[in-house]
């Protein structure tokens, strides 16, 4: 991001996001996100697009509640997938990253136990045009305290179309090996709460 635009909204690489926000939290920057081997690349590759035809996912029909909006059809077609998909994966075994933020998942190989940050979505298409936001991360504490290097980030989305029944179907898998180079957008966002309001040093009333 460079030291002029640091700490304002605007386009960096992954790594220096990941930097700068270490300075933003008090920490002394070092790498959380690596490049990804080519050989570990084609490993999750494989393994996954065996999964994915044994799992019998592409055509699927996951079961929708009626009236659900378009965040709730993603996080129900990503809860059916997961577990169908994961069922199937020889190599790696996909888990819960316990925690609140970044990332929901872990991707662990099962020889070397070497723990790869998932992060998995669902959209209803895929559009290389759309700029729509895709959070990834905005704190590095659990990347920080999970996580050892060399730190892999992957992010897999599932692709589906909503069936004349309205039940959501599925037709694809995208992974994006995320490297350090991969550009991200950064948004600095500053937030309150009650406590921080209560506590602070201006004007206030309250109107009853």
């Amino acid at each position: 991001m460079g030291q002029r635009s640091r700490h304002k909204s605007g386009v960096a690489s992954f790594l220096e996001y990941y930097n700068d926000l270490l300075r933003w939290e008090g920490h002394d920057p070092f790498d959380l996100v690596h490049e990804w081997p080519a050989e570990l690349v084609e490993r999750v590759k494989a393994d996954f697009e065996q999964a994915h035809v044994s799992s019998g996912l592409r055509g699927a029909r996951c079961s929708l509640i009626p009236g659900s909006t378009n965040q709730s059809i993603g996080n129900q077609v990503e809860v059916f997938t997961v577990p169908r998909l994961a069922q199937f994966l020889k190599e790696f075994q996909i888990e819960k990253c316990s925690g609140a933020g970044y990332p929901d998942r872990e991707l662990t190989q099962n020889v070397s136990r070497l723990g790869i940050a998932l992060e998995m979505k669902a959209t209803s298409q895929w559009n290389p045009a759309d700029s729509n936001r895709r959070v990834l991360t905005s704190s590095s504490d659990k990347i920080r305290n999970h996580f050892r290097p060399p730190i892999y980030h992957l992010h897999c989305t599932v692709m589906y179309d909503i069936s004349d029944s309205d039940d959501a179907r599925i037709n694809a898998l995208r992974l994006d090996f995320l490297q350090p180079t991969t550009t991200v957008n950064v948004r600095l966002e500053a937030s309150v709460n009650h406590k921080i309001l209560s506590s602070g040093k201006h004007p206030t009333v309250t109107l009853r």
